[in-house]
C-alpha cells in the first residue's frame, strides 16, 4: 500500500492540485543521486530504473519501478536530505510530483502516512534478503531468469504474452547481482533456447508463460 491510499479519500482529493505532472523521455533523469531530497514523486505511466553509484564510480541498477510507484517519501522518515540513488526513465514516464513541504504537512496531520511508509520499507528489506539469499543458493541462470520474468511482468500489457524490456545487459547484472561477463553468458544462451530475443537496448520476452515455466 503506498502512502497516498492511506489517506480518507477527501483528503486524496484536496491533494490533487497541489501536484506537478510531468514528462519525460527515455534516458532522461527523474531525480540525481546526491541532488537535494526535495520532492516526492507519484508514477503514472512508464518504466523508470534506480540506480546507485559506488565509491569506484560504477553504476548498479538495484530495481526498476513502474505506474503507481512512488520515491522520496522515505528521506521524511530516515532525514536524508539528498538523493540516494538515481532514477532514469526507461520509457516514457508521466509522474506526478509534490512539494516536500505540501508532503510534510500531509505527514503531520495523517499519522497514517508514517505507517504506510515503514510498511513499504520493511517490504523492500524484505525482498532485498530474499534477493540476498538467492545469492546463495540459486544459480545465475535460473536468478536472471525470474529478474527478467519480474521485468516481463511488470511492463507487458494486459493479456499480452510477448513484451519488449527496455533494458541494458548491464541493468540486468545489477537487477541479478552478477558480473557484465556472466550475464553475457547466461543471456546467451537463454536467446539460444528462444526464451528472449536481444535488441539495441531491450531484451524481448516472446512467451512470458514459457519463460515462467522455465523459471519453474
Amino acid at each position: 500500500m503506498s502512502w497516498l491510499d492511506a489517506l480518507p479519500e477527501d483528503e486524496r482529493e484536496r491533494l490533487l492540485p497541489r501536484f506537478l505532472t510531468r514528462a519525460y523521455r527515455r534516458g532522461e533523469n527523474l531525480v540525481q543521486q546526491g541532488d537535494p531530497s526535495a520532492n516526492v514523486f507519484v508514477l503514472d505511466a512508464g518504466h523508470a530504473a534506480v540506480r546507485v553509484t559506488t565509491e569506484h564510480s560504477e553504476s548498479l541498477t538495484v530495481t526498476v519501478i513502474g505506474p503507481g510507484a512512488t520515491f522520496g517519501e522515505i528521506a521524511g522518515l530516515s532525514g536524508t536530505d539528498t538523493r540516494t540513488a538515481t532514477v532514469v526513465a526507461l520509457d516514457s514516464v508521466t509522474a506526478r510530483v509534490l512539494p516536500h513541504r505540501v508532503f510534510e504537512d500531509v505527514r503531520r496531520r495523517h499519522p497514517a502516512v508514517d505507517r504506510a511508509i515503514a510498511e513499504a520499507l520493511a517490504a523492500r528489506v524484505d525482498d532485498l534478503s530474499r534477493r540476498l539469499a538467492e545469492t546463495t543458493y540459486e544459480s545465475v541462470q535460473r536468478r536472471c531468469g525470474r529478474r527478467l520474468l519480474e521485468l516481463a511482468d511488470l511492463m507487458a500489457e494486459p493479456g499480452a504474452r510477448s513484451v519488449s524490456i527496455p533494458v541494458t545487459q548491464e541493468d540486468l547484472a545489477g537487477l541479478v547481482g552478477a558480473t557484465r561477463p556472466t550475464i553475457n553468458q547466461v543471456i546467451g544462451r537463454l536467446s539460444d533456447v528462444r526464451l528472449i530475443r536481444l535488441g539495441r537496448g531491450r531484451i524481448d520476452v516472446p512467451d512470458r508463460e514459457e519463460l515462467r515455466s522455465f523459471v519453474g
